[in-house]
């Protein structure tokens, strides 16, 4: 799911409101029976936790943290090892002999 409408400056836009309810509908999913939830809204920084109505008002209202792409708090979760952009190494052998760092110590 794009999450390029979290960007947008026309919180009034379609774009912008179905992200709200992806949201909203994603929330609810990943939290069930949850009457409350962070509230991701640039007021409440994630750090208040409001009930889901209030939640799509806040974000319609104040708009949604830009930089929140990744849900965690909210139920997403991520895997590190497929998202990270550096190679993965199997194998790794010493620079340094382990038994020459002993000998200089000694």
């Amino acid at each position: 799911m794009s999450r390029r409408w979290i960007q947008n400056p026309n919180r009034c836009a379609d774009e912008y409101l179905d992200g709200i309810e992806d949201f909203i509908e994603f929330a609810r999913r990943h939290n069930p029976g949850a009457t409350r939830i962070r509230c991701p809204c640039r007021r409440c920084n994630n750090t208040l936790f409001e009930s889901i109505e209030t939640v799509g008002f806040h974000l319609v209202r104040n708009g949604m943290i830009e930089t929140y792409i990744i849900w965690n708090p909210h139920g997403e979760q991520v895997d590190h090892a497929s998202s990270s952009n550096a190679p993965r190494v199997d194998n790794v052998e010493p620079i340094v002999d382990p038994n020459d760092q002993v000998m200089g110590i000694i």
